[in-house]
């Protein structure tokens, strides 16, 4: 069973800087980035020097089209690579940020996101993304973020967390994601990202896929939308509730983008292990007045559960 996430896809978005002042209006771009230059991003790095970020790399050298999101005027095929646990035999990660920003009040985190693998003798590696992230924390531990596995090689491909910051992560559990469980291979994932080109039905890989991550409220959306527009809700929470066991979360702060392999198995063919991200958008949205007046409840409701 397939369900189009809440809705809050950005149409018609009308890039700006500047509002004297006033709120900015909705639809408004707030940041975007082609991920050509990497002195405008900041690196956080887990320490253990086996992770490798390549700006403006011309992913169509491995054959991987033009991503769904990329504009006219926009370099061709041209995004970030990412790898991880090259060389050294144990888990790594990083998170990078742009430099300078920060973003508070109702927003939306949108990015265009491939995993390349190794189909056989490969590691599981995964990529993602959130908002409200703290500039410092180099793990998956601040805000509100997602992730996935690129071949489902994992008992939870994909997690959500909400987090203040390290050591506080706190990830979401099987019975509040929206499929129920964390399992790709589950029929609510597995129907929405068929096997493609040998892929494992249920993740992302050799596709191109949409991340995004709204906020309203404290109320935060997370869905996948495929090329082709249709989307899938992933988990709706709320960063104020404490009643779970968290210690909450905020919304406000800056974007991440994050890519690991947190195991220590190390790829055969490295040059096929890796994730591309383009077309990283941030933009203002319409606050979804229905849920404003229900409050999580609202979400709740519209939650689907088994």
């Amino acid at each position: 069973m397939l369900r189009k996430a809440i809705g809050f896809s950005v149409i018609g978005l009308v890039a700006s800087t500047s509002w004297a002042g006033t709120s900015p209006p909705a639809g408004t771009i707030l940041f975007q980035d082609q991920m050509t230059n990497g002195g405008t991003w900041n690196v956080l790095d887990n320490g253990a020097g086996d992770n490798l970020t390549t700006f403006a790399y011309d992913y169509s050298a491995n054959g991987i089209p033009e991503a769904p999101h990329s504009q006219g005027g926009d370099t061709a095929t041209s995004g970030l690579k990412l790898e991880s646990n090259l060389a050294i035999a144990g888990g790594d990660f990083m998170t990078l940020n742009p430099i300078g920003q920060n973003f508070t009040g109702v927003h939306q985190l949108r990015f265009d996101a491939w995993m390349n693998y190794q189909l056989t003798g490969g590691s599981t590696e995964f990529i993602g993304g959130g908002i409200g992230h703290d500039n410092t924390t180099a793990d998956i531990a601040s805000g509100a973020q997602i992730i996935a596995t690129g071949e489902g090689g994992s008992s939870n491909d994909w997690r959500a967390f909400k987090s203040l910051s390290q050591p506080t992560q706190f990830f979401i559990p099987d019975a509040e994601m929206e499929a129920g469980t964390h399992q790709g291979s589950d029929p609510y994932y597995a129907d929405f990202l068929p096997s493609v080109n040998g892929s494992v039905a249920g993740s992302p890989g050799f596709q191109w896929i949409t991340f995004q991550v709204t906020t309203f409220n404290g109320l935060v959306e997370v869905a996948i939308e495929k090329p082709d527009g249709s989307q899938l809700a992933i988990v709706n929470y709320d960063c104020n509730d404490l009643s779970d066991g968290s210690n909450g979360c905020t919304t406000d702060g800056n974007i991440s983008l994050f890519y690991a392999d947190f195991f220590s198995s190390i790829a055969g063919d490295p040059a096929n292990q890796f994730g591309i991200i383009d077309n990283v958008v941030v933009s203002t949205v319409p606050e979804p007045a229905s849920l404003a007046l229900l409050g999580l409840g609202g979400i709740a409701m519209l939650r689907r559960r088994r």
